[in-house]
């Protein structure tokens, strides 16, 4: 009975619309993190992390952090040299780099260059002759390597690094998060980590986006057997020996172990590609940066002392309770859906409102800045929250094969 119930499951052409689905959906909301990151204003920072992971380990040292200063303070007498030389800058009585800077943050139009004037557009043409001279001969900016390096040497001056009371005086901590962070950072230099920013944020947005995946994938693949064979007649048939009555648990039992699978395969095909990208580098290093005082991110920091790779495996564990609870609910409909229409209206708010409850749940996971933990201060709450989705998820369609069973057998 299990191995007919199973094979149902997994009917050829749902199968190939499971693929197309699954194609499409990776070239359109996962293919970003392969192809595209980091971008913008992260490359930098992502260069400095790989560089000095190479060069120093997976943390940094007072003597490490000594010799990445001196080489921002070297950066700088290129950079006034470069501006002091520039013809444009001399016309603009621009002396050094920090002169230019305090320039151009003044002076840089606010608006399209479509809606510029001419002075403006001026401006912004001599801000990027400027810019240009600054360009080293490896094609990298010398602006953007400064601006990484400008923000660590303003901690270093603050010696922010070196006190619980400094790093963790902003007022989005609460006095219970202070005690527990001060232990977690600084007790055990936790702290300087050499972990690139958003980094966590970007993986775990990964596996939320296939999270949403797998909830279009089981929507259709598990639910239409049931509400077909009973359009069909053969659940009548089914019952009709004592036997044939258990048939419910049957079907439960095959839907859950065919979400497993599902669920393994796809997070398990999706989530290999992580090891064609160079976030794996990472993967020992623990998850509070100081590179999150560049992004001025005060919440992007754990209670746990995890590396990267064990906070990853924790937010799989996510989608996996998640997923399994989303098929413990389509069982349930299934069985109580007497047509596809029926079926259907059901699905629809409830992949909605799961899709919402796994933003909730794996945004920033594990970390202070997750809406969850926020709203309730509970630490592990993500992992708990999940758990009790799966509970009450799979309780219905037990509940349910017990009281038609009951009810079928006392008819």
């Amino acid at each position: 009975m299990f191995s007919v119930e199973f094979k149902k499951l997994f009917q050829p052409i749902l199968l190939l619309v499971a693929l197309l689905i699954t194609i499409v959906f990776f070239n359109q909301e996962l293919s970003f993190i392969h192809k595209n990151w980091p971008n913008g204003g992260l490359i930098p920072i992502y260069d400095h992390a790989s560089d000095w992971q190479n060069r120093f380990g997976q943390t940094l040292e007072d003597e490490e952090i000594a010799e990445i200063e001196a080489e921002y303070i070297t950066f700088i007498k290129q950079a006034d040299k470069i501006v002091s030389e520039n013809p444009i800058a001399k016309q603009r009585q621009l002396g050094n780099y920090a002169e230019f800077q305090s320039w151009y943050q003044e002076n840089l139009p606010v608006v399209a260059i479509n809606e510029m004037n001419e002075e403006e557009k001026e401006i912004v043409n001599q801000i990027n002759a400027i810019q240009q001279d600054l360009i080293d001969d490896t094609g990298h900016s010398m602006v953007d390597n400064i601006d990484v390096l400008q923000n660590l040497h303003r901690s270093m001056t603050m010696k922010e690094f070196d006190s619980s009371d400094m790093f963790l005086n902003d007022g989005d901590y609460t006095k219970k998060e202070r005690a527990r962070l001060s232990e977690t950072l600084f007790v055990e230099e936790g702290w300087r980590n050499i972990l690139p920013s958003y980094l966590s944020s970007t993986v775990v947005s990964y596996f939320e986006s296939v999270l949403v995946l797998l909830i279009f994938l089981l929507s259709l693949l598990i639910p239409s057997i049931s509400v077909r064979d009973r359009l069909l007649g053969l659940q009548n048939i089914q019952w009709s020996s004592r036997h044939g009555r258990k048939i419910l648990w049957t079907q439960f039992a095959s839907g859950m172990i065919a979400s497993f699978l599902l669920i393994t395969c796809v997070v398990g095909f999706l989530g290999s590609f992580l090891y064609f990208t160079d976030f794996t580098q990472y993967f020992s290093n623990g998850l509070n940066s100081f590179f999150i005082v560049f992004i001025e991110e005060p919440l992007l920091l754990s209670f746990y002392h995890w590396t990267f790779g064990q906070w990853l495996v924790k937010v799989v564990l996510l989608v996996y309770l998640i997923g399994m609870a989303y098929s413990g609910i389509l069982l349930f409909l299934s069985q109580t859906s007497k047509h596809y229409l029926s079926l259907l209206m059901k699905i629809i708010p409830v992949g909605f409102v799961f899709i919402v409850i796994a933003n909730r749940v794996l945004k920033d996971a594990f970390y202070l800045k997750n809406p969850l933990y926020q709203w309730t201060k509970i630490p592990m709450i993500e992992l708990y929250a999940a758990i009790l989705l799966l509970v009450i998820s799979i309780s219905l369609p037990i509940i349910f094969c017990i009281r038609q069973q009951s009810k079928d057998l006392s008819s």
